[in-house]
């Protein structure tokens, strides 16, 4: 066999035999641990506004949304340049228009159907080359296809995926340190909160976590059974996982890698012959499953290998001298000289970013950040937040296992595993891809979660390995390894950077814009101010004051968010108004009233800043009533009593007949709004004074 297998387990907290019969009960508890706690998390995310965060249009989850659509109608070779057209890339466009006046003329001649910045953005994205991976949208327009366009059959596969996942960390974490690390890993599997989010996101990230654990206990497969078949099947696994993200590219490179290795290192001509059936098998297998998408890429007039078109701009947006490497998502200052000099190309990219460093220490210390930030505690939000999250789902907030315990254990638990590294090695490969990736762009939440699964076996080894120097006496050993394990956790505690608190204003404002003012508004339009009422006031249960937890805010946030909320305690009043609780919206009335220096208005990014007040296409001022009608027509808790109604108010108003559209034009919220700020509602509360 080319690669060593690790059939020498360390069970280091045994001390009877296990049995058959002990591994089957294990595996029954992790699995219906699994199923309890998602089926929590199902219930109560549902009826909330959590469910619908993918109808941002700022968002992935609305682009994946989108794509997915495309395709279920009937677009299955997405035969058109299909990329998101979001505030920072007008931006960026911008700004290269303003330095070359000439370009949007000239793109305006060519391509008179598309704004000029969204033509030029389509260019750089390399037009009809896939904008990300192509197996995730297809797996969503084939349940679209299937059962509906309602992200909750997506989030129901998605959940049964992460039951999955968690048998195979225990499994995997078995086959290479026992029962007893395989235990505590299922156990911190099962509890582990951040893995659970992303199962009701309309992300792929809970399907990367299973395609790493699922590749590690397939190569482990292979090596019991050096067969080119079971290479072929490896091989074929890495090709959907290539096709779920690109980056699994540096994985199979180590596996073939390791696999050369070994084959010199063993020596002679069985080892050769084994080395190339067995490599040609797994690239073979690789090939066949990404030749569909290769095949798509000729017959529309993509680049043949291009499977994403992001990351030249992901990686420009991460490594230029100005980014932070704390920050998480970014935009460039020196994005739009770049694109224009590079044409959006790879390599050129590549380079052209590294040289806005002013030498090879400030690149050095941007890793070096990176780094640092990957395994820092907290979870670090982009497009949704774990933090608001777990207001909406109390199961989150209650599992105890987060990356602030993951992380400390397992990087010693790494150490720990070293001296056993060929045991170990499809483990180690895929921790250091997965950080490799991260630390060539940039550090989320979102992104980091792969990782997790393959760094909790490594976490439970530490406190099996402690536990055996303990039972040994070894007190010395046992108390250096916990010494590691604190000191780390003073690195990976580290506070919160100044200016940044756990939930960011947009990750409050963002319901609303979905949710809440959809929901409200139809309630509005039907007459139903009662309804209106109380859809408010069930989101005001969620605000900061409510939570008291305003003063973790700086004063800009604050701000912020005090402009925010009362604008919704004003629609609230105005609401109670209607529905004839003056006394009620008095109160609420004078909560809507901020200090005239605080900031208002919807979701924005943190740079560079969204389209100013008073445009037409500012957040805070539309609504997208199909989103509304979407929202009203699927709701678990039967839209507050005024489904049919709303939906088909709001869809006839947008649209007349009800269409297959997934979303329209933004409709102002004065057009959604009757009697907005009438006269009356003034006369009313004034009387009160």
């Amino acid at each position: 066999m080319l690669l060593p297998h690790p059939a020498e387990k360390i069970d280091v907290l045994a001390s009877t035999p296990v049995t058959v019969s002990h591994r089957r009960l294990a595996l029954t508890a992790i699995i219906a641990g699994s199923v309890l706690v998602r089926v929590l998390y199902f219930l109560q995310l549902s009826s909330g506004p959590c469910v619908w965060q993918h109808l941002w249009p700022e968002s992935d989850m609305y682009f994946f949304d989108r794509w997915a659509r495309t395709i279920a109608a009937g677009d299955w070779l997405t035969d058109r340049a299909l990329h998101p057209h979001v505030g920072w890339h007008r931006e960026i466009a911008d700004t290269y228009f303003a330095e070359h006046p000439d370009a949007a003329e000239a793109i305006a001649r060519e391509q008179p159907a598309k704004q000029p910045w969204e033509a030029l953005w389509d260019h750089w994205y390399a037009d009809k080359c896939f904008h990300q991976e192509p197996l995730y949208p297809y797996l969503l327009a084939v349940t679209y296809g299937a059962f509906g366009p309602d992200v909750r059959w997506v989030f129901g596969w998605q959940l049964a995926i992460g039951v999955l996942t968690n048998v195979l960390v225990y499994l995997v974490a078995r086959r290479h340190f026992g029962d007893a690390v395989a235990g505590l890993a299922g156990a911190a599997a099962v509890l582990c909160g951040p893995m659970l989010l992303y199962e009701m996101v309309l992300t792929r990230e809970s399907l990367l976590a299973f395609a790493g654990m699922a590749l590690v206990f397939l190569i482990e497969r292979a090596m019991v059974r050096p067969a080119w078949r079971s290479w072929l099947a490896v091989g074929a696994a890495f090709g959907l996982a290539v096709l779920l993200k690109t980056t699994f590219v540096l994985f199979f490179l180590g596996v073939l890698a390791w696999m050369a290795w070994t084959a010199w290192r063993t020596g002679g001509r069985p080892a050769g012959r084994a080395l190339a059936r067995n490599a040609t098998a797994l690239v073979l297998g690789a090939v066949l499953l990404v030749s569909p998408a290769i095949a798509r890429n000729v017959a529309v007039g993509a680049p043949a290998t291009c499977l994403s078109s992001v990351g030249p701009i992901t990686f420009l947006h991460a490594n230029t001298e100005d980014y932070p490497p704390d920050e998480g998502f970014f935009i460039s200052e020196h994005a739009a000289a770049i694109l224009g000099r590079t044409d959006g190309r790879g390599l050129p990219v590549v380079i052209e970013t590294l040289r806005t460093h002013p030498g090879p220490g400030s690149y050095l210390r941007q890793l070096w950040g990176k780094f640092a930030s990957l395994w820092h505690w907290y979870e670090k939000p982009n497009n949704k937040n774990f933090y608001y999250y777990r207001l909406h789902a109390p199961v989150l907030a209650r599992l105890p296992v987060t990356f602030l315990i993951v992380a400390p254990l397992a990087m010693v638990g790494l150490v720990l595993a070293a001296p056993r590294f060929r045991r170990h090695v499809s483990l180690y490969l895929l921790v250091a891809t997965t950080i490799a990736q991260l630390l060539a762009f940039y550090v989320l939440s979102r992104l980091r979660i792969p990782l997790v699964p393959a760094l909790l076996p490594f976490a439970a080894f530490t406190l099996t390995w402690i536990g055996a120097r303990l039972r040994e006496g070894r007190w010395v050993r046992a108390g250096a390894a916990a010494a590691a394990v604190v000191a780390l956790s003073c690195w990976t505690m580290r506070p919160l950077p100044r200016g940044r608190s756990l939930i960011r204003p947009t990750d409050y404002k963002v319901p609303y814009l979905t949710y809440y003012f959809p929901i409200e508004a139809a309630a509005r339009v039907s007459g139903d101010w009662r309804d209106a009422a109380e859809v408010l006031a069930e989101s005001l249960r969620y605000e900061p004051e409510a939570l008291e937890s305003v003063e973790v805010y700086h004063a800009s946030e604050r701000a912020e968010l005090a402009a925010a909320f009362a604008e919704v305690h004003r629609r609230w009043a105005e609401d109670l108004v209607r529905a004839g609780d003056v006394a009620a919206a008095a109160v609420e009335n004078r909560r809507g009233r901020p200090d005239p220096r605080a900031r208002s208005g919807l979701p924005r990014t943190r740079r560079p800043r969204a389209h100013a007040p008073g445009s037409e296409n500012h957040p805070s001022q539309v609504l997208c009533v199909p989103a509304c009608s979407y929202i009203l027509a699927n709701r678990a808790d039967g839209g507050c009593g005024i489904v049919g109604r709303a939906a088909n108010v709001l869809t006839a108003l947008a649209f007349g007949p009800m269409g297959h559209g997934w979303i329209a034009a933004p409709v102002p919220v004065s057009m959604a709004e009757p009697s907005h700020r009438s006269g009356a509602f003034d006369s009313a509360v004034a009387s009160l004074h």
